[in-house]
Formats: structure tokens, C-alpha cells, sequence
């Protein structure tokens, strides 16, 4: 293992482990009740599916659990394949994307018109959860400069 994947291996650890924390705060919120579910900024639908005790709510939640777990693991593992490579910046970047968000709410806008439909910010948790969100994003991204492959040699070097 030479410097670069070392230096590179701690953003990827605060990664992993911001995701698996995001993973366990959606399972404990489902386990506590509606009110936390709420807090978190889950549609209507799901907290009521989740008052009813109707299957939406665990079938969500254990969706969610295992994205954000399988992410967890992809930054864990070495990125090694230009596959492996590849996913872990669309992550970093669909969570830059995400966490950015948080400007337009702190700006007051909380009502948004999308190409799919029409997006309602809810929950407290909105702001925190976006930073929490973009820190993770920003922290791929760093890992995969900081473990980018050196394919190009000065020819200096090689005289």
C-alpha cells in the first residue's frame, strides 16, 4: 500500500461510516414511531403507513437501511476497478447534488415544482440532514482524488 491509498482511506472510513449511521438513524426512527419519522422528513404516506402498521413503511425503511448499508460497504472496500471507481463518484456527486439543496431552503423555499411533481421539504431535520448529506458526498470525492491512479509518468523521470 503506498501513500496515496492511505491518504485516501480516511475519507473513505467517515464515509462508510456516515452512511451507516444514516442507515441505523432511519431504522431507529422507524422503531421509535410516527413522530420521529416526521421529524426526519418522511412523506405522509409512509408515516401514516407506518401508524396503520401497513407494510409500505417497513418495506421503505428496510429498502433505504440496505442502499445506505451496500453504500457503506462500497466505501469501506478499496476502489480499485474503474467500475467501483465510477459508482463512488456518481455516489459523490448525486450526494453533493442532494446536499446542496440545503441553500434554496435556507433561502426560504421550501415548495418546489420538479420535472416529476411537486416536492414539499418537510421535517426539522431538513438542514442537517443535507450537511450530514453533502459532507459524505464531499468526502468520496476527496477519497477518490486522493486515490486517483497515476497512469502518467514525466519523461524525466525516465531518461
Amino acid at each position: 500500500m503506498n501513500s496515496t491509498d492511505a491518504s485516501a482511506r480516511l475519507p473513505f472510513r467517515l464515509a462508510s461510516a456516515g452512511l451507516a449511521a444514516g442507515a441505523a438513524a432511519h431504522v431507529l426512527a422507524f422503531a421509535v414511531g410516527p413522530a420521529w419519522m416526521v421529524w426526519l422528513g418522511a412523506p405522509p404516506s409512509i408515516v401514516a403507513s407506518r401508524a396503520a402498521g401497513s407494510w409500505p413503511a417497513p418495506v421503505g425503511t428496510l429498502g433505504i437501511t440496505v442502499v445506505l448499508l451496500a453504500l457503506a460497504i462500497a466505501c469501506w472496500m478499496p476502489a480499485r476497478t474503474i467500475v467501483h471507481r465510477l459508482g463512488l463518484a456518481l455516489l459523490a456527486l448525486l450526494f453533493v447534488l442532494r446536499g446542496l439543496l440545503v441553500l434554496p431552503y435556507w433561502a426560504g423555499l421550501r415548495d418546489w415544482r420538479t420535472p416529476i411533481g411537486h416536492f414539499v421539504v418537510r421535517g426539522e431535520s431538513f438542514a442537517a440532514g443535507s450537511l450530514v448529506v453533502l459532507a459524505i458526498g464531499l468526502l468520496v470525492a476527496g477519497g477518490l482524488l486522493c486515490a486517483r491512479p497515476h497512469r502518467f509518468i514525466s519523461s524525466r523521470a525516465n531518461p
